[in-house]
């Protein structure tokens, strides 16, 4: 019986029995859980007018930098799950949460007293904890589709960036508030130290797994996740004239800890300073990061959305997408898939659709990098895609960061 009919059949009911029932029809509709959309218009050069919120974000102020102020606006999104739940702990080694750290100044506990974000005998690291979201992703001619839900909506909402090896959809994941540094052979996110560079992929790897079988390094779902997060809250697709510039065209490298006293988010108009994402520091800039679950297979796009990954694109989805344009251009497309948006051509500007850059080599099997380094300028961004380098490859601008999923709940 539908709950209009049901209102208008309790003539037959006392008035107690009327009151009770209309209570239960509004407690229904009040528990029907709220989505965050938006839609990217693939048409519209302009990265500000591109994105229409959706849903119950309809109506809502972005969040920003207020680079003059020195202080990070949050529109109407610092109440929102994914934003207000977030938050930066030490981890154990056994992906276990020891305590949580003092938001605005990492240096101390949440709780008092003295932090070990610099500490290298600590037996675990410093991570930024992501609550479960889970997405919607599509596309409808030339309109990409992004929604967010803190429950599974329907069951074409997926929690790829919250699933584990064994398919276990987890209630949150752990990001990296610092780039990666090796120290005796295990790669560490920690306040102080000089970021790890000029590994293969193979070496990275092996050192980010060191601290225990639930690291691993970021993937492309960690990284796009952030992507869609950042997208989302601020409504625009320049996520440098949102969130900072980044260490995008400076002459030396950052060392890790710069940004302790700087809360979830904050950033620069300049470009010799860092950025800092839900409470990641330098998720682009600095360093380039090399990822997992994203490939460059002789011209093919290849992805995989959750561990196991290899580097060889074996059990890895076929996108059919070849990149094109100018490598070492900007990204002017990029295309949808279930796990989120890839690049695919690279033909824009610093000024219109994604604002960041593409690299690609489609001769060869490629690892993705993300991100962008200190030499990258406006090219750097949270959807700068490098596609154009070996698994081999060594650089001194290339490193690596740390991300953990939390031990299955008994």
């Amino acid at each position: 019986m539908a709950a209009g009919d049901r209102i208008f059949m309790a003539k037959e009911e006392t008035s107690q029995e009327i009151l009770a029932n209309t209570k239960k029809i509004l407690a229904g509709a009040a528990e029907k859980p709220k989505r965050y959309g938006i839609c990217i218009n693939l048409a519209d050069s302009n990265p500000a007018t591109r994105v229409t919120y959706l849903y119950d974000a309809v109506g809502m102020t972005p969040a920003k930098m207020n680079f003059t102020a020195g202080m990070f606006d949050y529109g109407d999104w610092g109440d929102i799950w994914f934003v207000r739940d977030n938050r930066p702990v030490m981890l154990n080694n056994d992906g276990t949460v020891d305590y949580e750290l003092n938001h605005e100044n990492h240096a101390l506990k949440l709780t008092g007293g003295a932090s070990d974000i610099t500490s290298i005998a600590y037996a675990g690291n410093a991570m930024s904890e992501i609550p479960l979201i889970w997405v919607k992703r599509y596309t409808i001619k030339n309109y990409h589709y992004v929604i967010f839900c803190e429950t599974q909506f329907d069951e074409t909402y997926h929690a790829y960036a919250h699933t584990d090896a064994d398919g276990n959809i987890l209630p949150v994941t752990y990001f990296p508030m610092y780039e990666g540094s090796v120290t005796n052979n295990r790669m560490r996110s920690l306040s102080g130290q000089t970021v790890s560079a000029s590994l293969t992929d193979a070496q990275e790897t092996t050192a980010a797994q060191q601290n225990g079988d639930r690291w691993d390094k970021l993937s492309f779902s960690e990284c796009n996740l952030m992507y869609e997060m950042c997208t989302m809250i601020s409504k625009s697709t320049n996520s440098q004239a949102a969130f900072g510039a980044g260490c995008s065209n400076a002459t030396d490298f950052l060392k890790t800890g710069t940004m302790n006293g700087l809360g979830q988010f904050y950033g620069y108009s300049g470009a010799t300073n860092g950025v800092k994402l839900f409470y990641c520091e330098n998720f682009f800039g600095n360093y380039w990061k090399r990822i997992r679950g994203l490939i460059n297979d002789n011209g093919i796009i290849k992805v995989k959305f959750v561990p196991p990954y290899d580097s060889t694109g074996a059990g890895y989805i076929n996108t059919g997408v070849t990149p094109s344009g100018t490598s070492g251009g900007y990204i002017n497309k990029m295309e949808m898939t279930d796990g989120g948006r890839i690049p695919a051509v690279a033909s824009g500007s610093e000024t219109t659709y994604e604002c960041d850059g593409f690299w690609f080599n489609n001769g060869q099997v490629d690892v993705a990098l993300f991100g962008g380094s200190r030499s990258r300028g406006t090219k750097c961004g949270v959807s700068c895609w490098g596609l154009s380098n070996l698994a081999t490859h060594v650089d001194a601008n290339v490193g690596a960061s740390l991300s953990c999923k939390p031990p299955v709940a008994a």
